[in-house]
């Protein structure tokens, strides 16, 4: 959204009191260095005030606008597989998007699936720099710092972002199981996608978002800067119903990383 100038309004509370004074991500085994580097940008829906939210917000948040449902599990998994470095969001995406670029109308919402989020209502020139500065910048810079990790000891890992998706969205059914999103590295893509389908899994490429169409910022953003393949998981939240899901999605991807790095 374009910031404004306003007076603090009634909303003010949020933007400047009762914060929690918390590092905006959450790290795992952010000293390994290994054959990829993981990242899930909605991996929370945890705000960082205090304030109460009534029903309809509340919902809002433990839906998929508020998070990837079952993507931080997921992005652990590997980590713990992989012996890998994680990072994920720690606050939702109605707080900031940390899988947009700063001037992207969608970077902070005023409102989603129909329900305005007070948080964001007044957002005026200093707030917006202060969410951009609290929350976004620090996130990328600890994303960059895990990446200079590697090539500081002349490993070029593989970046690969974990999402997920809602089955319905407006109205239509997305009857698939994974998309793995691609740009630039259509071959690695392809490779990993043919390693999932041999497990049984229904995957496409480039759906439900398409990286061709830079809907996958946070990944693309480090992978361009530092020339290193990435890519980007995007998985059916449906499939997570299922408590077995996550340890064998997460058994098939990190056998198949394991053999494309090696490759």
């Amino acid at each position: 959204m374009a910031p404004h100038h306003s007076s603090p309004g009634p909303w003010s509370r949020y933007h400047t009191g009762g914060m929690i004074p918390v590092r905006p991500y959450t790290v795992l085994r952010g000293r390994s260095v290994g054959p990829v580097v993981l990242t899930c940008e909605h991996a929370s829906n945890r705000l960082p005030f205090r304030s109460g939210v009534d029903s309809a917000v509340r919902e809002l948040l433990d839906s998929h606008w508020g998070w990837d449902l079952g993507g931080w599990p997921l992005t652990a998994e590997l980590s713990r597989r992989l012996g890998a470095p994680a990072i994920g969001g720690r606050f939702s995406r109605l707080l900031i998007d940390l899988n947009r670029r700063v001037g992207d109308p969608s970077l902070i919402r005023t409102e989603a699936g129909g329900v305005a989020l007070p948080w964001n209502r007044r957002v005026g020139v200093a707030e917006f720099e202060r969410r951009v500065l609290r929350y976004h910048a620090p996130y990328h810079a600890e994303v960059d710092r895990l990446i200079l990790r590697h090539l500081a000891r002349g490993v070029r890992p593989l970046l690969l972002s974990v999402h997920t998706f809602t089955p319905v969205y407006d109205g239509r059914r997305r009857r698939f199981d994974i998309g793995v999103l691609f740009e630039h590295h259509e071959r690695l893509a392809r490779a990993l996608g043919r390693r999932l389908r041999e497990a049984r899994l229904d995957t496409r490429y480039n759906r439900p978002y398409s990286g061709l169409a830079g809907m996958m910022y946070a990944i693309d953003r480090h992978g361009t800067h530092h020339r290193l393949p990435c890519l980007e998981l995007e998985v059916n939240h449906a499939l997570f119903e299922t408590p077995s899901f996550t340890p064998r999605l997460a058994g098939v991807v990190a056998r198949a990383i394991v053999e494309l790095t090696r490759a």
